[in-house]
């Protein structure tokens, strides 16, 4: 399977990713990773958010006092992340896997299962190391990975649902005996009304594919990015972090990286 990233497919979302993610408790969340990094050291407050979508990750990062840096592949979210800075110059569009050094950063996130978009181990790897590249002396990297367990259940039904007055059609096209290291497809339908006739929608569609990493893998390819491990966290829906990971009961597992060296 091609490794790339669906900035494309991101682009046709973007006007509403928004909703899409209403229920998504960004606030919480970001609170308890930053909680979670300054137990770890976390000192200054000059953060990169790593395919930042339309910034509601960093968002919660700003009004707690950082200077954000964000990045995406995606246009069309990038357009909207940069209503949400006071410079809009603060958002660019970059490739993870081969960022430029935007700076030295005390706290770098990349959230939202963005590492599962790469297909490929190279990739994430890149990914991994493009971080380690921006990060400050003692910064601390945040990432996340679906377990295997959200592959084989929210990737694999479907579900129709409404926000406001737009209509989405998620549609899971993922084995749901999906192995570890598997592929993972997921279908978006969203009909949005049409502003100058009520009575008309318009439907835009977008496919998303994904793979799983195993923990194992995702940690020897941060040791290979340069990246040392100092904690871990199962995350459950209603951010409910656990002090280890089971991929069979938990949506997410979250890794919390300093940069090797001296």
């Amino acid at each position: 399977m091609a490794t790339t990233i669906d900035g494309a497919e991101y682009d046709a979302l973007a006007p509403a990713y928004d909703l899409l993610t209403a229920g998504y408790d960004y606030d919480r969340w970001i609170g308890e990773i930053v909680r979670w990094a300054r137990e770890h050291g976390l000192r200054g407050t000059r953060a990169l958010d790593v395919a930042c979508g339309t910034g509601k990750s960093f968002v919660p990062l700003l009004e707690a006092g950082f200077d954000v840096v964000g990045c995406d592949e995606s246009r069309g979210m990038l357009a909207i992340a940069a209503t949400k800075v006071p410079d809009p110059r603060a958002v660019q569009r970059h490739d993870m896997r081969s960022l430029p050094v935007l700076g030295s950063f005390d706290l770098i996130t990349c959230i939202d299962d963005a590492l599962n978009h790469l297909l490929s181990e190279s990739d994430v790897l890149g990914a991994l190391a493009s971080m380690a590249r921006n990060l400050a002396p003692g910064g601390l990297a945040v990432f996340d990975v679906n377990t295997i367990a959200t592959y084989r259940t929210v990737f694999a039904t479907c579900e129709v649902f409404d926000v406001d007055d737009h209509l989405f059609a998620w549609r899971g096209l993922t084995d749901a005996e999906v192995g570890p290291g598997g592929f993972a497809e997921l279908q978006v339908d969203v009909f949005a009304p049409v502003a100058d006739d009520p009575a008309a929608w318009r439907r835009t569609t977008s496919t998303h594919r994904e793979r799983h990493y195993p923990c194992a893998v995702v940690e020897r390819l941060a040791a290979q990015a340069g990246l040392e491990i100092v904690d871990r966290r199962g995350q459950s829906p209603g951010v409910v972090l656990h002090a280890e990971i089971d991929e069979h009961r938990h949506s997410k597992a979250l890794f919390l990286a300093r940069k090797e060296g001296p």
